[in-house]
């Protein structure tokens, strides 16, 4: 990013002393008083609110008459009276106020822009602060000085996530690609300020604590002379893609800059910014979703008839005959080509979980539950917590919205985090996942814990998965909350006790407000008519889901933990229909299993050690699976 070699004589600096004297002058008499504002159009800017004063007018009028004066041959731009013979070889380049908004309400973080070019690249700069009579001058090859004194860009700051960021508004950059390039390097920074036009580029160049200004939409005037002061500085400014901002390419750059305090930052910054950049053909994708790939559970090769399927954490039987010749009497009598009709569903599926009708919607399974909550509470570039290891749907609907996600970890020796969760919620966090029982450790969240969570984050959406929730207890889930903390939402699903995963049926539940604005985002056909066929039978006769589950909790559950127990072998205590157990040798042993006809799933822990997430079915299946084991580990 350095320029060598001084270009520019002692008499041009002083001359751009001079300009900038003359420009205060003209500007100061009318700060902070009553004064006309017009509104402009510009070529690159057609609609009419960029606002020019008398002030702004008058400082560029001196300025160039100034010019004109002592050197006839150089060529000027400036902002306000436009171009004149800028293919001269020494050309200045004008913004009497930069920050005209901050100017006319008082904020005195606007800049005279004084610019000059050799060549049409910048060799001088000089940003002045005229109210609060700060002055920078840059020189090609000759450093960057504050009212004299030499000041330099930060080196210390080297990483993204710990710099700070400055833009003059995030409304600069147009939608599509310009939006979504500046969110990915927001999100990846330690913060975002916003509001101090030429300003921001001078705290850079001065080392006072900013590190990076991305910016667009701008014009040759606005960034022109800001390169000296920043490279001078020992900082690094370029466009979007790297490359040199000079006269001639700024049609090719778009009026896209970025200035950073090294050449570090400035690196990872343009990696982000960078792809596509010289595109002419705008994206029609969101950007970050063309960078995210699609989670794809290995359901491969999965055959209930010829495996023992323990391994995604469904119903391992069967469901009785009264739900399976409900749907076959509905193709018998109906057919598939009418809409569905849901009829009193939901109010069905809100009896049974004890709330009422307008606290209650169905979803296309929990799995839509979840993207509705992430899509309708939580804006672009905000947080989302998700404590880790988890499952991978909620990492999927939140980085689908372009969140930065925060991962506290579940640990076999604490359990839930629950104090680095609460540490790591901030003002950007709009999200909260709350996995109770977790997946895949079966870690149960006390109630106790989720509830401090609400209340110490109500600008928050809590989202509490309850997809096992039959297997715990009655008084361990936070249905009965929904009411009191309107911040939390509730997801639940048929697919695990019930045993329809296939049908795709969930429900939400929620703050009747929350459940009247997510009715609104959902489609009105989005769950299937098979699947309300088959729920309505299972809801009229579920005894086959409680005594499923009360075979797990009291027989075959507790048969796979002496087993473990007497083996030896470390697993985490499980509040659901699956154990995340430490064998010896995980990789081998799955694969052993597999071919015995058992499938189990790898998973990682916290410390990213494998471990074998086990799910558990009847107490037939359980004996079959500890004299499976028994053949394929060695001896006790």
């Amino acid at each position: 990013c350095a320029i060598s070699g001084m270009e520019v004589s002692d008499d041009l600096v002083a001359f751009a002393h001079e300009l900038a004297d003359a420009a205060r002058a003209e500007i100061l008499p009318y700060w902070r008083k009553p004064i006309d504002v017009d509104e402009k159009t510009e070529v690159e800017r057609p609609v009419a609110e960029s606002p020019v004063t008398i002030a702004d007018r008058a400082a560029e009028r001196t300025m160039r008459g100034l010019i004109q004066a002592r050197y006839p041959e150089h060529g000027i731009l400036g902002e306000e009276e436009g171009a004149t013979r800028t293919d001269a070889e020494w050309c200045w380049v004008l913004d009497p106020i930069d920050g005209t908004k901050s100017f006319i309400t008082g904020k005195p973080l606007f800049g005279t822009l004084i610019g000059l070019c050799r060549n049409g690249s910048p060799v001088l700069g000089v940003v002045d602060q005229c109210v609060l009579k700060e002055r920078w001058v840059g020189v090609r090859g000759g450093g960057t000085t504050l009212n004299g004194q030499p000041v330099f860009a930060s080196t210390s700051v080297t990483q993204l996530c710990d710099a700070v960021l400055y833009a003059t508004t995030p409304h600069m950059f147009s939608p599509g690609f310009e939006t979504d390039r500046f969110g990915l390097v927001r999100n990846a920074i330690k913060r975002p300020l916003y509001g101090c036009d030429c300003y921001a580029y001078a705290l850079v160049a001065s080392g006072f604590g900013a590190h990076l200004v991305i910016e667009a939409d701008l014009g040759v005037y606005d960034y022109m002379a800001l390169v000296p002061v920043i490279v001078g500085a020992g900082g690094c400014m370029t466009d979007w893609t790297g490359g040199p901002l000079s006269m001639a390419r700024h049609a090719e750059c778009k009026g896209r800059v970025i200035a950073a305090a090294n050449e570090k930052l400035h690196s990872a910054a343009v990696k982000l910014l960078s792809e596509g950049a010289d595109s002419t053909r705008p994206s029609v994708l969101k950007h970050h979703l063309q960078d995210l790939a699609p989670y794809k559970p290995p359901l491969d090769g999965r055959s209930p008839e010829k495996h023992l399927l323990l391994d995604f954490n469904e119903r391992t039987v069967p469901v009785p005959a009264h739900v399976t010749d409900a749907i076959t009497e509905h193709m018998k009598a109906r057919g598939l080509q009418c809409y569905p009709a849901y009829g009193d569903l939901n109010e069905q599926i809100a009896k049974y979980a004890g709330v009422s009708p307008e606290q209650c919607m169905f979803t296309n399974g929990s799995d839509q539950g979840i993207d509705l909550v992430v899509r309708c509470c939580c804006p672009t570039g905000s947080e989302a917590i998700i404590p880790a290891p988890t499952f991978a749907m909620y990492e999927q609907a939140a980085l689908t919205e372009g969140l930065a996600i925060v991962r506290p970890f579940f640990t076999l020796e604490k359990g839930f985090p629950t104090e680095e969760v609460l540490a790591a919620v901030t003002p950007r966090t709009t999200l909260i996942v709350l996995s109770n029982p977790n997946n895949p450790t079966g870690t149960a969240i006390p109630k106790a814990a989720m509830i401090r969570v609400a209340e110490a984050a109500p600008h928050c959406a809590i989202l509490i998965d309850e997809c096992y929730f039959e297997f715990m207890p009655a008084d361990s889930s936070m249905v009965g909350e929904v009411a009191r903390l309107p911040n939390v939402f509730v997801t639940r699903t048929f697919s695990k006790t019930w045993g329809i995963p296939s049908l795709r049926l969930g429900y939400l539940i929620s703050n009747a407000q929350n459940v009247r604005s997510l009715c609104s985002v959902r489609g009105p056909y989005d769950v299937n008519q098979l699947s309300v066929v088959a729920v309505r039978a299972a809801l009229a006769n579920p005894r086959y889901v409680f005594d499923f589950v009360h075979e797990h909790n009291t027989l075959a559950k507790p048969r796979f933990e002496a087993y473990m127990r007497s083996r030896g072998i470390l697993f985490w205590p499980s509040s659901a229909n699956y154990i995340f157990c430490y064998f010896a040798r995980p990789a081998e042993l799955e694969q052993e299993l597999r071919q015995h006809g058992i499938l189990v799933r790898p998973k990682k822990d916290d410390k990213n050690v494998t471990g074998l997430r086990v799910s558990i079915g009847t107490l037939e299946q359980t004996e079959k699976l500890v004299a499976t084991l028994d053949k394929l580990l060695p001896p006790v």
